[in-house]
C-alpha cells in the first residue's frame, strides 16, 4: 500500500506537466504515446536505479537507517510544496522531439531516484524491481487520464499548484513516518 501513494505522489509531478504539455501543444497519437512511455519508464528506471544505488551504499559502505531515508523522503515532499508556491507558466509551447521527450521524462523522475535511494534500498533485487515497475505503470496512468483530461480543464495552473501541494503534503507523511 505504501508504494501506491508514494507512486501516485511521484506521479503527479508528470501529471502536472502532461497538462501543461497537453493544454499548449497539439498532440497527435503517437506523440501521446511517446509521453506516456517516457514519463513512466523514467519514473521506473531512476526509481529502480536509486534503488540498487541506495542497496549497495548500504551493503557496501554505510547502512542507511529509517532516519536517513526519512530526511530524503522528507525533503523531497518540502521541495515539492515549495514548488507549489511558485508561479509556472500554465501551458508549455514545444515542439516534442523524441530527445525533448525524453528529457522531459528524466526531469519528472528525478524525484524517483531519491524515492528508490530512501525507500527501497533494503528490498530484495525483485521486490526492486517489481515497486520500480508499480511507480512507473502509475506514473503512465496518470500521464494518460491527465492528457485525455486537459482539454476540459481551463485553469491549468491551479491543477498544477494541487498537484505539487498534494504531493508534498504526502512524502512529508511517509518522511515523517520514516523519521518516527
Amino acid at each position: 500500500m505504501n508504494i501506491i501513494l508514494i507512486a501516485v505522489a511521484l506521479s503527479l509531478d508528470a501529471s502536472g506537466v502532461s497538462m501543461a504539455i497537453g493544454c499548449g501543444t497539439k498532440l497527435n497519437f503517437k506523440k501521446i504515446l511517446s509521453l506516456i512511455f517516457s514519463f513512466g519508464f523514467f519514473q521506473f528506471l531512476l526509481a529502480f536505479m536509486g534503488g540498487l544505488f541506495g542497496s549497495y551504499i548500504n551493503n557496501k559502505i554505510i547502512i542507511i537507517s529509517d532516519l536517513a531515508g526519512g530526511f530524503i523522503i522528507l525533503t523531497i515532499g518540502l521541495i515539492f510544496f515549495y514548488e507549489g508556491f511558485k508561479k509556472k507558466e500554465a501551458c508549455i509551447y514545444r515542439k516534442l522531439t523524441l530527445i525533448y521527450v525524453a528529457i522531459l521524462g528524466i526531469s519528472v523522475s528525478i524525484d524517483a531516484l531519491g524515492v528508490g535511494f530512501s525507500v527501497l534500498h533494503k528490498e530484495v533485487l525483485f521486490n526492486m524491481f517489481q515497486m520500480s515497475i508499480i511507480i512507473g505503470i502509475i506514473t503512465a496512468i496518470f500521464t494518460s487520464i491527465s492528457l485525455y483530461v486537459i482539454s476540459y480543464l481551463k485553469k491549468i495552473i491551479l491543477v498544477e499548484k494541487f498537484a505539487d501541494f498534494i504531493a508534498g503534503f504526502i512524502l512529508i507523511i511517509f518522511g515523517i513516518n520514516m523519521i518516527l
